[in-house]
């Protein structure tokens, strides 16, 4: 095998493939990447036994072949040669010599052979869904997917699809991320709904980051397995077994109380006040609604801390507890100027003030969009 490339495609191929390698592999051979030489160009790719991505770029091949190298290694040598052409060349016993303008390096790999096979993919069973849409959408839930819950259905996203709609849902049990959007799309058999994991999710957005609207993503179920393909791109993952959770169960039809808050501001507050709130509990913020006015506030033996925004609000006095990191997560990735916060009080005390008690928050962009996005979390007790 043998091969010239530019030192920018090389680093920005291994920048798409290399986040499926896994820091810990299983199997030493996971831990490198596939570069295989064809009359099309260098094919790259990687897997975790569980997600699998490649890919093709440019480049002049000069003897076709293959072998794998060590994925970390590789984009930190990609990474510090001059920005010139780079020569690999296969060597005896899986060395590969690497050479850019005055800088030599050689480098052990291991063979092909030991690599895991790539699952063939039907694109005659693919959606074709635009990129930039579907990297918003993942962008507003994935966020919401739990990395600690044993419950194997919530380590991914529920992904729904169904002629002219796109829905995708996340939860960790404590919150809910709902995005659904209408779109000119026919799905074969009507509808299809699967559950994709966090981590091919997270790579899929990495693909479509800086796709526009007219740029296609096909989509598709094939078997235990999804696929995207994207530009020269394929990601499969394997999907998720058993039942997600009845997210409509949880997501309030009608709200008794609507406030609406400058996004910045909201962000900035919940900020500062939670460097007084104890990791304890969650780093819960206590959320005080009267007349004009919305206090946030955090209590800790070692002091407190407490924010004043102004609302547009005339109703009864109320206060609820939410984690402050589960709102940060989402004023993040929102994208509106503003958003809105709608609850229903559950049970007033003696002087008058209401507490929202069990039930939960639901937020929203403002203004609306295309996109009916939703954000569900759960109070804290104070």
């Amino acid at each position: 095998m043998e091969f010239v490339i530019n030192k920018s495609d090389l680093v920005r191929e291994l920048q798409t493939v290399t986040g499926v390698v896994e820091k810990r592999a299983t199997l030493p051979i996971l831990a490198n990447l596939l570069l295989e030489t064809t009359k099309d160009g260098l094919q790259v790719g990687a897997s975790d036994l569980e997600v699998t991505i490649r890919g093709i770029v440019t480049a002049n091949v000069v003897r076709e072949g293959s072998v794998t190298l060590p994925a970390a290694k590789l984009h930190e040598i990609a990474r510090s040669l001059p920005d010139a052409e780079v020569q690999f060349k296969l060597l005896d016993r899986n060395q590969v010599a690497i050479s850019c303008e005055r800088t030599r390096y050689r480098i052990g790999g291991q063979a092909r052979d030991d690599f895991p096979n790539f699952p063939e993919i039907d694109l005659k069973n693919g959606v074709k869904l635009p990129g930039k849409v579907l990297n918003d959408m993942i962008e507003r839930v994935a966020f919401a997917i739990t990395t600690e819950d044993p419950r194997y259905s919530l380590n991914g996203a529920l992904v729904m699809l169904e002629d002219g709609k796109m829905t995708l849902v996340a939860t960790d049990g404590h919150r809910l991320a709902f995005a659904a959007r209408e779109m000119d799309v026919k799905v074969p058999g009507g509808e299809m709904k699967v559950i994709v994991p966090r981590k091919a999710l997270t790579e899929v957005q990495k693909m479509t980051d800086g796709l526009s609207d007219e740029d296609e993503v096909v989509f598709g179920k094939s078997d235990n397995q999804v696929f995207f393909v994207v530009g020269q791109h394929k990601l499969t993952s394997n999907l998720l077994e058993g039942n997600f959770p009845r997210y409509e169960n949880v997501m309030p039809q009608a709200s008794d109380t609507k406030i609406s808050l400058p996004t910045d501001d909201l962000s900035h507050a919940v900020r500062r006040v939670s460097l007084l709130a104890s990791d304890r509990y969650g780093r819960a913020v206590r959320v005080s609604l009267s007349k004009g006015k919305l206090d946030l506030s955090s209590r800790t033996e070692m002091g407190d801390a407490q924010e004043e925004l102004s609302v547009d609000y005339e109703g009864t006095e109320m206060e609820i507890g939410f984690n402050a990191r589960y709102l940060l997560d989402f004023l993040a990735v929102v994208g509106s100027p503003s958003v809105s916060l709608e609850l229903n009080p559950a049970r007033g005390d003696e002087d008058g003030k209401v507490e929202a008690g069990d039930k939960p928050g639901l937020f929203r962009p403002e203004p609306s969009s295309d996109m009916d996005y939703r954000y569900i979390v759960m109070p804290m007790h104070l």
